[in-house]
């Protein structure tokens, strides 16, 4: 009994030894399992944690790079002023100056930050928006608030376009370096006046048809309402910009333009896809001009809009601008200018138009250099004594027929100044543009009763010295030795770099290379215009300047990735 009982207990041992084994067997299976899990999540929230990081910096540093300069010259520099022009777009109610003269948006935008700083400095009674668009009171508070977000917006957009260009760390922080020694964009962006806005949105739209160009055939739609926005606005603010509108149609057709001659260099028979890839192309090129024309209808109706709410009827002020391109006439010979003028008369409907041109003629027998202002003011005291809405239009529509009768067709006289004002332009430095915009801030010492406000201002309440001083900083002084046409030499060869290194390595840049230069063509075509348009001063050749840059960091952009490939490629072959 007790030899049966103890044989129970040893089988009953082993068959409870051999379930403890298995169930251990299967929690270590368990255990290990639940380990190289936790592992695994710890590896992969390791690797996204390392990637959000990377991406913070990606942004965060070229941000602090970009900002570097802008909290340099609000430190440093007073705030600038764009003369008269800047005073009339943060002052004058809605009228003809600030919705036809000047472009609405900068005049309307401006006001949202002059008015809080109002606000906050208690200069007077608390007023609604509308009031203080209507009575615009400056204050320090507001022009250090309007400057703080030029400067942000300058920031915002530079980061977009250098995001856009590429999506490496160390190449971002350079573009950022390089953008950020360019004295022109913080000029512009501590200067009061609409060619600062237009500048920010200048560089938002390069780098929105930068994206374009990148995911090129395979467009979204919220990519070309965004271009479209963006150009709408930029013609809101300057009426030059209207020119863009070409700027993707243009492009979008030299780069099919490419793939259809590739195609036949390859001499393959077109098939079936091609033709289908072919259809797309042109329906892509069709969408990029219906983006351009809806951006300028648009325009143009916010425009008449803000018109029938001024309780002022649209025109075009292009005549009063030509008026200040008329010195064109002191190169025509006067035995001949006389007669010049007469047929220019003649093509006139409008007896005010003939009367606006024989003025002109007598104008130049009788003075000396050609000084506009003095000429409009005459020949609005003459001619349309009277103030008033309706004569304020006749007198525009005058001056419009009159420059249309001298600018169409263009006389050698006149292309022989534009010409010689677009060279003049592109021996230019940003040094140059930049002391430009002190001297229009110093034009108030000598016309304090035009500009009354702005004696309270700190920029005008500091001695002058204070002024001429932060001029001559160094910082404006950096890229002095480059005018613009030796950085038009030296785009030139990057472009060349860039051409060889796409053709060497195939890296398929081939429309961002055609994009870049599209974008030097443009602004060089914008200058040119502004010389047959009006008399080239510093600041019309901001578009040129603007987009050489830009294209020279899209292309040492594709210069660099060109080489970092072309050198993995070679570690690569080396460690097989």
């Amino acid at each position: 009994m007790k030899a049966a009982l103890t044989e129970g207990n040893r089988n009953t041992a082993s068959v409870f030894s051999a379930a403890d084994w298995t169930k251990a067997v299967a929690d270590n299976h368990r255990s290990r399992m639940f380990s190289r899990q936790m592992a695994g999540n710890s590896c992969s929230i390791g690797k996204t944690k390392s990637h959000e990081v990377r991406n913070f910096f990606a942004s965060a540093l070229p941000l602090l790079l970009l900002a570097a300069p802008s909290l340099w010259l609000v430190a440093v520099v007073p705030p600038l002023w764009r003369d008269a022009d800047a005073y009339v777009q943060t002052v004058f109610p809605p009228g003809a100056s600030t919705i036809l003269s000047h472009g609405p948006l900068y005049c309307t935008l401006s006001r949202l930050p002059l008015w809080f700083g109002y606000l906050i400095s208690g200069a007077g009674p608390a007023v609604s928006l509308g009031h203080f668009i209507k009575h615009t009171q400056l204050t320090d508070t507001g022009v250090f608030a309007l400057l703080f977000l030029q400067h942000v917006g300058l920031w915002c957009a530079a980061l977009y376009f250098i995001n856009g260009v590429t999506a490496d760390l160390w190449a971002r922080l350079l573009l950022a370096i390089f953008f950020a020694s360019h004295p022109l964009f913080y000029s512009f962006a501590h200067c009061v006046g609409s060619e600062t806005l237009s500048m920010i949105i200048t560089v938002f739209l390069a780098g929105a048809g930068l994206r374009i160009v990148l995911r090129y055939p395979a467009i979204k739609m919220r990519d070309w309402i965004l271009f479209g926005a963006l150009l709408c606005s930029g013609i809101l603010t300057r009426h030059i910009n209207c020119v863009l509108a070409a700027l993707l149609p243009i492009t979008i057709f030299l780069v099919a333009l490419g793939d259809s001659l590739r195609s036949l260099l390859v001499q393959q028979p077109p098939s079936s896809t091609d033709r289908f890839h072919f259809a797309k192309l042109g329906a892509i090129w069709i969408t990029s001009i219906v983006t351009g024309l809806t951006a300028l209808i648009l325009a143009t109706s916010v425009t008449h809009l803000l018109c029938s709410r001024a309780h002022i009827h649209w025109r075009s002020t292009f005549g009063y601008t030509f008026v200040w391109r008329l010195n064109f006439l002191q190169r025509v010979p006067p035995a001949s200018r006389d007669g010049f003028i007469s047929v220019a008369a003649s093509r006139c409907q409008l007896p005010e138009s003939r009367q606006l041109l024989a003025m002109l003629a007598d104008w130049f027998q009788r003075n000396g250099p050609w000084d506009p202002a003095q000429f409009v003011r005459e020949a609005r005291g003459s001619l349309f004594g009277s103030a008033g809405k309706f004569q304020d239009e006749k007198f525009h529509r005058s001056l419009n027929e009159m420059a249309l009768a001298l600018l169409c067709p263009p006389s050698a006289a006149l292309r022989s100044a534009a010409l010689d004002d677009f060279i003049y332009a592109t021996q230019l430095r940003e040094a140059d543009v930049a002391q430009y915009l002190f001297v229009t801030t110093d034009y108030f010492f000598t016309h304090r009763s035009g500009m009354p406000q702005l004696a309270q201002l700190k920029t005008f309440r500091e001695p002058h010295s204070e002024l001429t001083e932060a001029a001559k900083q160094c910082f404006f002084q950096w890229w002095n030795p480059l005018s613009l046409r030796a950085w038009s030499v030296i785009a030139s060869l990057v472009l060349l770099v860039a051409v060889v290194i796409n053709i060497k390595f195939q890296t398929g840049s081939g429309q961002v290379i055609m994009y870049a230069a599209t974008l030097m063509v443009f602004g060089m075509i914008m200058v040119l215009l502004n010389c047959f348009l009006a008399g080239i001063q510093p600041r019309f050749t901001l578009p040129m300047m603007e987009f050489l840059f830009l294209s020279v960091m899209i292309l040492l952009a594709l210069i660099f990735r060109g080489c970092i490939s072309a050198w993995h490629k070679q570690a690569s072959q080396n460690v097989v």
